[in-house]
């Protein structure tokens, strides 16, 4: 079953781009419109690739490896390989992906209901399953630096879902823009690292950095590289990384990320875009456990993150912008696990943040309404969880304790407090202000927030019977937060401290620091190259009448072969839709003509596409 499961991995990856394609194309010919059909085929490939990854994770052994890969690009000894790379960790997250994707679908059916546009809704919600499965299943670090962009791009789109929304469109171009800087750093880092393995390795297939050679490829590396040049490779990957996780000083895109619908900020907080930092950081740490400078490194931005935006979430009143302070907090808990090298940790405390933020999330109660006493217990208990006081969030924090040092447990023991105060204080402060009712909500919302609630506890469940632990200091301390909570509200005790309240509400200025940094950069940029224009480029009359040419040249191909180009391309989509118009007679038996005709093409070239792919790669 196992081998099975693993030969056909790539149906998890596709089905989600081709149900993609199917509503796509659907609503452009006008043909599938169908609510009930777009809901079972999204919500049957996130349960297909849940129920695939979590089979084949308890059949795989920890050092067990399979890799599948055909030539993409071949340049002499050069070769960069697609394909399949399957390990504990790609499934780990895989079904971490698939599992939140499920239940968020299945909250989206309620919460998108009355949306117009729905169905462009559930077609990037299919697309951003297929750019994460298709990244983490990745053999190299090219591939996944492709899916990498897929993901970046399909996020913006979701979050500036309503564009004409202008604080939506442009919260959705700030993110995209912020998340540039880590990207460039990641092709940065993955062109001088192949460069040298193609210079200097034996094997020129490393080049292509796959994953089953990266303890190869980093030990290389730091032998053909200086000191310093090593480093600066290593310092690509980890801005990377800290920019996608949204850590200091770049958390603020996820402030920015919140303009978006619920169940995009479920997703997006959960168990995907955020967390790819913290996958790309396990991926590269054969190179980043040559240096302890660059792992103190990870380990003081995770705490440096993790105690601002803990203060910052303390002093929101608005739940999706604590949620996402507290988001960037969590994880930086997470890289301060992997500063330490404790991966087992981080990989755990992402599984329970995973199912507990998305449930956080799926609880809030819609603006101006009610609240209902289903959601406000829900959003107890996984604030309790978050709090590291109940279910996997308990087992996740305590076996973290069990193997830190004195002022480790102190630290995380005030971050716990901190946590429990921000999730406390949110869920009394929403029951005020929106008030509960005895009115159950609809049961696909149910539905979804129990079976995250039973993920919660499943987790709990297995890693209680792998891990030993004792109650230490944090579960003490976020129990103590939440009483202080308590207290203060019933006695309205709550004060605002002067200048540290508003500088934790701004999130301590980062955001309008590196804005005013970013628009003075510009302004110095765009003076400099005003000065060149005036004082040299208008003074240089041979480079001004070769710019003449130049732009009549580009007119003249702009006019006589673009137009024409587009005009010939309209013209022909008219004639189609003329014709189309033309053949939609109403009649089923002609209908049923024309699909037998477009299925018996498509299965034609699926056959010569699937003989060309087996000659091609038998030789």
């Amino acid at each position: 079953m196992a081998e099975i499961i693993s030969n056909n991995i790539y149906l998890i990856i596709l089905m989600p781009l081709w149900i993609f394609l199917v509503i796509m194309t659907g609503r452009f010919f006008a043909v599938y419109v169908n609510n009930m059909l777009i809901n079972i085929l999204t919500l049957f490939s996130s349960l297909l690739g849940m129920l695939s990854c979590g089979g084949l994770f308890y059949t795989f052994s920890p050092d067990n490896v399979f890799e599948y890969q055909l030539p993409f690009i071949k340049i002499n000894d050069f070769i960069i390989h697609y394909g399949i790379y399957i390990d504990k960790t790609a499934l780990i997250f895989a079904f971490i992906l698939f599992s939140v994707s499920f239940f968020v679908q299945l909250f989206s059916i309620f919460y998108m209901k009355e949306e117009k546009k729905r169905y462009r809704f559930f077609a990037l919600l299919n697309l951003f399953n297929f750019a994460l499965a298709g990244l983490f299943f990745s053999p190299n670090l090219f591939q996944t630096y492709v899916f990498w962009e897929i993901a970046s791009v399909v996020s913006y789109l979701l979050i500036g879902f309503d564009y004409f929304n202008t604080a939506k469109s442009k919260a959705s171009k700030k993110v995209f823009i912020i998340n540039r800087i880590g990207d460039t750093a990641l092709i940065s880092g993955i062109i001088l690292s192949s460069y040298f393995m193609f210079e200097y390795a034996p094997d020129k297939s490393l080049a292509a950095l796959p994953f089953m050679d990266m303890n190869i490829i980093s030990t290389l590396l730091y032998s053909y590289t200086s000191k310093v040049l090593f480093l600066t490779i290593c310092g690509l990957f980890i801005i990377s990384a800290i920019v996608k996780s949204a850590q200091a000083p770049f958390y603020m895109w996820l402030q920015e990320a919140m303009e978006a619908k619920l169940p995009v900020s479920a997703l997006l907080h959960s168990a995907t875009l955020v967390t790819l930092g913290i996958y790309l950081v396990i991926r590269t740490l054969p190179f980043l456990t040559f240096s302890p400078t660059i792992l103190k490194l990870i380990a003081l931005t995770g705490i440096l993150t993790a105690i601002i935006c803990s203060l910052s979430a303390c002093a929101q009143i608005n739940p999706k912008k604590a949620l996402a302070y507290s988001t960037s907090a969590q994880i930086g808990i997470m890289f301060f696990a992997l500063g330490i090298l404790n991966i087992k940790t981080a990989v755990m405390l992402f599984c329970a943040h995973a199912f507990i933020k998305s449930m956080l999330f799926l609880t809030l109660p819609d603006e101006n309404r009610e609240w209902d006493y289903f959601s406000f217990i829900s959003f107890i208990i996984g604030g309790f969880s978050l709090s590291g006081m109940i279910f996997s969030g308990l087992c996740a924090k305590e076996v973290f304790a069990c193997n830190l040092n004195n002022n480790g447990v102190i630290i995380l023991s005030l971050l716990s407090f901190a946590t429990a105060f921000y999730t406390a204080r949110l869920a009394f402060n929403i029951a005020s202000s929106h008030g509960l009712t005895k009115t159950l909500p609809d049961k696909l919302k149910i539905t979804a927030i129990s079976g995250l609630i039973f993920l919660n506890i499943i987790l709990y469940v297995i890693l209680r019977l792998k891990f030993s632990y004792k109650i230490t200091e944090p579960f003490w301390s976020a129990l103590f937060g939440w009483i202080f909570v308590y207290i203060l509200y019933t006695k309205n005790k709550f004060i605002k401290i002067p200048i540290l309240y508003e500088i934790c509400y701004e999130g301590f200025y980062f955001d309008k620091i590196l804005t005013s940094f970013s628009d003075k950069l510009f302004n110095y940029i765009s003076t400099i190259s005003e000065k060149i224009e005036h004082k040299i480029f208008e003074n240089y009359t041979v480079l001004n009448a070769s710019a003449r040419i130049a732009v009549n040249f580009s007119g003249l191909i702009e006019n006589k072969i673009m137009n024409k180009s587009v005009e010939l391309i309209k013209n022909g989509l008219l004639k189609i839709s003329e014709n189309d118009l033309k053949m939609q007679q109403g009649n089923i038996q002609r209908y049923n003509l024309y699909a037998f005709l477009i299925i018996t093409v498509i299965i034609t070239c699926l056959i010569l596409a699937y003989t060309a792919i087996i000659s091609y790669a038998g030789g």
